[in-house]
């Protein structure tokens, strides 16, 4: 018999479909943006935290982001994924070393610029990456099913539409435009 598994601190026990729901029914009320704001975020990190769990992945949040991130371009520095990602070089040097020794990226010299280290996804990486997703899309699929009706559903595209405009947004004062700065924790 297998013990039962216990969610992290942070990760609710059921998917919290509820409370993401009524926060995306609030009314529009302009006097509490940053209540809205800090719901967005939380909401945001519910689910990402429960889809890592419940996928029982090896992967961590930013190894995953980086072997996607080589599925997409084929290529890239070390420098390059900081950037795109938000993180410190050194902290992706570390993650490339890990993917690395489990077989799952290469790194090769830059044949025009030999000072230049390029990583790329190997077969078994972009096998990983593919199993990864998959894991984590049959469980989203499954809460999705189960716990949401018909309307809910295509209310939840609605807010998806928002938070990829959010996500994509260009209000100026911005502190870290993506591909602009590194922040400078990991």
């Amino acid at each position: 018999m297998t013990p039962a598994r216990v969610p992290p601190a942070g990760v609710p026990a059921q998917p919290g479909i509820d409370e993401l729901a009524s926060w995306l029914a609030m009314e529009d009320d302009t006097d509490d943006l940053a209540g809205l704001a800090a719901a967005v975020r939380e909401a945001a990190g519910m689910v990402i935290r429960r889809v890592r769990y419940e996928s029982g992945s090896p992967l961590t949040w930013s190894q995953s982001a980086l072997l996607s991130e080589l599925a997409r371009r084929g290529l890239a520095t070390a420098s390059e994924l900081a950037d795109d990602q938000g993180l410190r070089v050194q902290t992706v040097w570390a993650s490339l070393e890990t993917l690395e020794q489990r077989g799952l990226v290469a790194r090769e010299r830059d044949p025009e610029d030999r000072r230049r280290v390029r990583a790329h996804l190997t077969d078994r990486g972009r096998d990983e990456l593919r199993t990864d997703r998959e894991v984590r899309d049959a469980w989203i699929v499954s809460v999705l099913a189960e716990e949401l009706s018909t309307e809910e559903r295509s209310r939840l595209r609605g807010a998806l539409a928002l938070l990829e405009r959010l996500a994509g947004s260009e209000v100026a004062g911005r502190r870290h435009p993506p591909g602009a700065a590194r922040r400078t924790a990991t």
